[in-house]
């Protein structure tokens, strides 16, 4: 029930904890799968795919992060607010709200798919976007539900339906993939079995949460509910405008996904190529994706970890420790970012040849995984400027990047082709790095990221890219042939050494302290390389 006894700091933690291990879960999944996917389908099973991926993300970030961060936080906050608003008040017009936003998504999608899939250049995704559109309808129900027990502090429902979700989502789509390919059914069959999963995970998401309401009896609470219209119009424009701020970060990688959705498959056929030459480098191109998205959660779980630190100083008023620690938050990002970035592009001939059976847009890949680096800083940078106060940035500079985006594809797609489409998505994602941290600069006021700290880094970096080609230049020279199994024991080795080579280098130059490392997740362990470097220079 909403009125319950005050939870400890422990419990608080737990929930925390919880629901973030959920969070890394879902986004290791919703990348991994996409790899025996374009494995089974091929690439252009994986382009058909792709091109509706980002209408499915929108309804899913929306249901997960932006509506349900913002109605537990109207729940959470409702006795301390001037406002004072009941439960039932909150739970009755988020559901008329998302209700009513949802219809929309769902006619306009449903009834404008063969409108969008023209604009796409491909009227055979048409029936693809129509089953997409479903997924809208569930979002009221599972928004509300997961904002309500989250707003109690109870994490378990909304973690446990987000991960349900997403594994039947996964599962449904790699074995309708294989049964349909294996029936000999067309490639836009096989896609329309693909997102089906989105709405078999959907529900399942939404049975297990109606499940806890019947369990913990809370289906009481959802009787008899009336509202004052004054607090329906109050509650909806903090849901609308709060829930665009708080999930704006996690649209990021979607929109971008949804500029090349929309046009890159046209701007390769005005390059001359053929429809299914087009379709095939497109999918290709697609092959960045999963990359990007593994790349980037671990980043963004390293660095988002140290962000309720973060809060606790603002409001603590301690600012040197809060500077402190958002210099580490960047600090760990960028580490993390840069390691990750330039470790892929070192391996990308056996890492693409391992994952997507062949080695087809390795240069295009290559740069396209510089991305990693900008969106770690990203998600860093905003979530720090969120733990300002300063909810509205991110949406801002997300719209002159998702432009910028656009812009730069229309210049360097005609004359790069899928390599154009990589290095505007780099260029775009690098302008939104700075204008992030420009924003930090103005309102910190100070440097954030220290010279020393970068030129370890960098030494980092070309120790490990310098390792990595050396061990790639022997294991080619050393072995016969490009078997695919070949290609894995090279890249499995290869990321080893440049793990290891930068791990080392980073940590002993002295990137992070004891005191540092005890706040990210699994720095206990990187102290040996601390307490080892100590003991060599006391020996000398």
């Amino acid at each position: 029930m909403a009125e319950k006894p005050n939870k400890t700091s422990n419990e608080l933690f737990r929930g925390a904890l919880i629901l973030s291990a959920a969070a890394i879960i879902v986004k290791v999944l919703s990348a991994a799968y996409r790899i025996p996917y374009q494995n089974i389908a091929g690439d252009i099973g994986f382009y058909i795919y792709q091109q509706v991926y980002p209408f499915y993300g929108v309804a899913f970030t929306l249901s997960t992060i932006g509506f349900p961060v913002v109605i537990s936080k109207l729940i959470a906050e409702r006795e301390s607010s001037k406002n004072n608003f009941a439960v039932k008040d909150i739970l009755v017009t988020s559901f008329v709200v998302l209700s009513s936003i949802s219809v929309m998504m769902f006619a306009a999608l449903f009834l404008g798919a063969d409108w969008i899939a023209g604009w796409m250049k491909d009227p055979h995704l048409a029936g693809l976007l129509r089953i997409v559109a479903y997924s809208y309808l569930l979002m009221p129900i599972s928004s509300v539900l997961r904002g309500y027990f989250q707003g109690i502090n109870d994490m378990l429902p909304t973690a446990s339906s987000q991960v349900a979700e997403q594994c039947i989502r996964v599962l449904t789509i790699l074995v309708l993939s294989t049964i349909f390919v294996h029936q000999g059914y067309s490639e836009y069959v096989v896609g329309k079995g693909a997102v089906l999963g989105s709405i078999t995970g959907g529900i399942t998401g939404l049975v297990l949460l109606i499940a806890f309401v019947i369990l913990r009896e809370e289906w009481k609470l959802f009787l008899r509910m009336r509202i004052k219209p004054v607090n329906f119009i109050k509650i909806s424009k903090a849901l609308v405008f709060q829930g665009l701020a708080f999930c704006i970060t996690g649209l990021i990688l979607i929109l971008f996904q949804f500029v090349d959705s929309l046009h890159l498959y046209s701007l390769l056929r005005e390059t001359g190529m053929g429809e299914r030459e087009a379709k095939e480098w497109k999918g290709v191109y697609d092959r960045g994706q999963p990359l990007l998205q593994l790349g980037t959660v671990v980043a963004n779980s390293f660095a988002l970890a140290l962000v309720p630190v973060i809060s606790g100083f603002v409001q603590s008023k301690s600012q040197l420790e809060l500077l402190n620690k958002i210099k580490l938050a960047l600090r760990v990002s960028a580490t993390i970012g840069v390691a990750a970035a330039i470790g892929l592009v070192v391996t990308m001939k056996p890492v693409n040849h391992m994952l997507f059976t062949d080695v087809k847009g390795t240069i295009t890949l290559a740069i396209f995984s510089l991305s990693i680096l900008f969106t770690s800083l990203i998600m860093a940078e905003a979530a720090v400027i969120q733990s300002l106060g300063h909810s509205f940035v991110p949406v801002i500079i997300t719209i002159v990047g998702v432009g910028s985006k656009w812009a730069l594809n229309l210049v360097l797609v005609p004359h790069y082709k899928i390599a154009g489409a990589a290095s505007a998505t780099v260029l775009a994602y690098m302008i939104m790095t700075v204008l992030f941290y420009v924003v930090l600069r103005v309102h910190i006021k100070k440097t954030l990221i220290e010279k020393r700290h970068v030129l370890i880094i960098l030494k980092s970096t070309v120790y490990m890219g310098a390792a990595v080609v050396l061990f790639n230049c022997l294991f080619e020279w050393m072995s016969s042939g490009e078997s695919r199994l070949l290609a894995t024991v090279q890249a499995l080795i290869g990321v080893g050494i440049g793990a290891a080579v930068f791990l080392m280098t980073a940590i002993r130059a002295g990137l992070f302290g004891e005191e540092e490392l005890s706040l990210i997740p699994a720095g206990s362990k990187l102290k040996r390389f601390i307490i080892t470097n100590r003991s060599i220079r006391n020996h000398e």
